[in-house]
């Protein structure tokens, strides 16, 4: 198959300089004449150009005006202009609305050919650029649909993680089994009350199921004892908000949960642990786990504590507000109904 000729419209209302036009050109490229802005027109509306040459001065319809339309239906189209009577203005205007290129009436063989080449290769430039950008948006959707991919494989592969460490603290404490995802349904009543948006549920809802996904590093002898725990023993378990932290704040999606488990333990007076974090320096999410954290333990039969009322839980939390507890959370946990017994 013979390459396809650049294809070039000549638009010039006097019959010398059009015909002049197309002899010089007709051998190289295919070539098309209108001699008017009307026909001009039709035949940009049916046919697609490499690059128009069009006389300034017409009588139906003025080159700039028709370099205007020409720029709005066919924008990669190069276009050369023509006149006899050029001046500052109507080389500003041309130049503005996107015009390549001038010739002077009367034009040389030489000056046609190096303007039409200059055209026809600024034309070729812009069509290789418009394709590989094509590609390139092609190449990023495929990028984005495999990054989507490889996102929602790393967010299973998280879920399916987290389930099994939660699985492996449930097994090594029987008084945890299920203590996370209760944590985390009480946390998200509170959440609810306090009008939290709801990316901040989702990071809190997060942070609930984990809170205590530390004790994974705390030995089991320790974790099911009965009786009261030594000093030593004590602050071994104390270290599991700062190892739960440490579990989680490798995957980058739970970056902003890593301070709530950190926290969950601090006290509104500064006396708990890890940090000794006083008041509104506790991170909120940090102070609404506490709550939940307790509420759940009350309810929950230990073998050092027989379950709570709820009209007892009520009373402790009353008692423990502006000590362990946010007094403004205790007033919104005072308003949510408790179960008669743990949630599950």
């Amino acid at each position: 198959m013979l390459p396809h000729k650049p294809r070039i419209l000549i638009v010039d209302d006097e019959l010398g300089p059009r015909e002049a036009l197309r002899m010089i050109l007709s051998d190289d490229y295919d070539v098309v004449a209108a001699s008017n802005g009307n026909q001009a027109m039709e035949n940009l509306s049916r046919l697609e150009f490499d690059l128009v040459i069009l006389d300034i001065r017409m009588p139906d319809i003025s080159g700039i005006d028709l370099l205007a339309e020409v720029r709005k239906k066919a924008p990669d189209t190069e276009v050369v202009m023509i006149t006899a009577y050029a001046s500052v203005d109507t080389a500003t205007n041309a130049l503005r609305l996107g015009a390549l290129d001038y010739l002077i009436k009367p034009f040389d063989r030489h000056s046609v050919k190096e303007a039409v080449e200059k055209g026809l290769s600024r034309r070729s430039k812009t069509k290789t650029l418009k394709s590989k950008l094509d590609e390139l948006e092609l190449v990023n959707e495929s990028l984005k649909a495999e990054a989507e991919n490889a996102y929602n494989n790393i967010h299973k592969h998280y879920t399916e993680t987290v389930r099994s460490l939660v699985t492996a603290i449930d097994a090594k404490d029987s008084y945890t089994k299920g203590h996370q995802e209760r944590v985390a349904i009480y946390a998200m009543l509170l959440a609810v009350e306090v009008n939290l948006s709801v990316g901040e549920m989702s990071l809190l809802q997060q942070a609930a199921v984990l809170h205590d996904i530390g004790k994974i590093g705390v030995l089991e002898n320790i974790l099911r004892k009965k009786g009261p725990l030594t000093p030593e023993e004590f602050k071994l378990i104390k270290q599991h908000p700062v190892i739960g932290a440490g579990i989680i704040s490798p995957v980058e999606f739970l970056k902003e949960a890593v301070p709530i488990v950190l926290h969950h333990h601090e006290k509104f007076d500064g006396t708990g642990y890890p940090r000794g974090l006083k008041g509104l320096h506790i991170p909120e999410g940090a102070r609404i786990i506490t709550i939940a954290d307790a509420v759940d333990a009350m309810l929950t039969e230990r073998p050092y504590a027989q379950a709570k009322t709820p009209s007892q839980v009520r009373e402790q939390l009353l008692l423990c507000s502006g000590t362990q507890f946010d007094p403004r959370l205790v007033r919104i946990a005072l308003k949510i109904d408790l179960p008669s017994r743990r949630i599950l």
